[in-house]
């Protein structure tokens, strides 16, 4: 139950953020966002220590695989999203 709270509100967090995200049931999501490339973004969220897994595969290489941690966990990955994106502008 808690794993799909996160995955909700996280869900929610991204879209308010302009990502698009692939329907998941699972203890991950997929996102992209035109803001930022995927590879972009996994190296930024990666020095500011947090991971995520990036594929370089054409049809999937905007998306970042986001799993699902908890409440702290995800707030603290958004927080570093909304960083990352205003450092963009």
């Amino acid at each position: 139950q808690a794993i799909i709270k996160n995955r909700e509100w996280t869900e929610n967090a991204l879209k308010e953020l302009g990502f698009s995200l692939t329907q998941s049931k699972a203890n991950f999501v997929f996102a992209k966002t035109d803001k930022i490339s995927g590879k972009e973004l996994y190296l930024k969220l990666k020095d500011k220590g947090i991971l995520v897994r990036h594929f370089d595969k054409d049809k999937i290489k905007e998306y970042n695989r986001i799993t699902i941690g908890d409440a702290k966990e995800m707030q603290a990955f958004v927080n570093a999203v909304k960083s990352i994106l205003e450092e963009e502008q």
